[in-house]
């Protein structure tokens, strides 16, 4: 897949300095079903990265319930925004055995940099793992074509401290939130912007164009 990819697709790949050593949590904004095959393309030679995707849905197909697995997904059932248990298990199991895991803290699909807002899953992940957080922002996928470019960039490591059990929800929320941060720096990581999504409201493009006016990027009108 990982030859696949990039043969069929321009792929760019930045901060790759940042990765860390297994075992680790991979999160990345979330544009659609297959970004994990890009994701993973992007990333050197590391163990399987796992993640996971909804039984109901993307397990939903013969063809799909025998090619997830060889990918590394592994099926889940959430109830109510909780992952079920035997998800939560498979994700510890894979770290202690020194993988990686790919995880969309958004939950649903985004569309260029507007992130959803993230759960708290990958927080509560990394501290009880103790394993480092490795942020990824992917662009591209959402307007895909062929050999159309794909850009993933990678944020310095995030490296959560274990905290005494009565701060553990704040600390969570600390961890989520630097991780969100991280995200949006990568879209950023060569000092240029990426292109949006198609799908940017308008009330965000009259944003855009009035900070490009005020940084005299734009002539005014008329």
């Amino acid at each position: 897949m990982r030859i696949l990819v990039r043969l069929l697709f321009r792929l760019r790949v930045e901060g790759i300095e940042n990765l860390p050593a297994p075992p680790f949590l991979i999160a990345s904004n979330h544009q659609v079903w297959y970004d994990t095959a890009f994701i993973a393309a992007a990333f050197p030679k590391l163990p399987m990265i796992y993640t996971m995707a909804r039984r109901d849905t993307v397990f939903n197909r013969r063809w799909k319930r025998w090619l997830m697995p060889k990918l590394g997904v592994f099926p889940i059932q959430p109830r109510q925004g909780q992952l079920d248990e035997t998800g939560v298990d498979t994700v510890y199991q894979v770290l202690r055995r020194g993988g990686v895991v790919l995880i969309f803290p958004e939950g649903r699909y985004s569309r260029g940099r507007d992130l959803r807002p993230l759960r708290m899953g990958v927080g509560h992940f990394a501290l009880q793992a103790g394993v480092p957080i490795c942020p990824v922002a992917i662009s591209g996928v959402d307007r895909l074509r062929l050999f159309g470019r794909v850009e993933v960039s990678m944020a310095p490591p995030i490296r959560p401290d274990p905290p005494r059990w009565w701060a553990l929800n704040q600390r969570v929320l600390q961890v989520v939130d630097n991780v969100r941060r991280a995200i949006l720096t990568a879209f950023d990581v060569d000092g240029q912007p990426r292109a949006p999504g198609r799908l940017r409201s308008l009330p965000g493009r009259l944003r855009l164009r009035l900070r490009r006016r005020r940084a005299g990027a734009l002539p005014p009108p008329g």
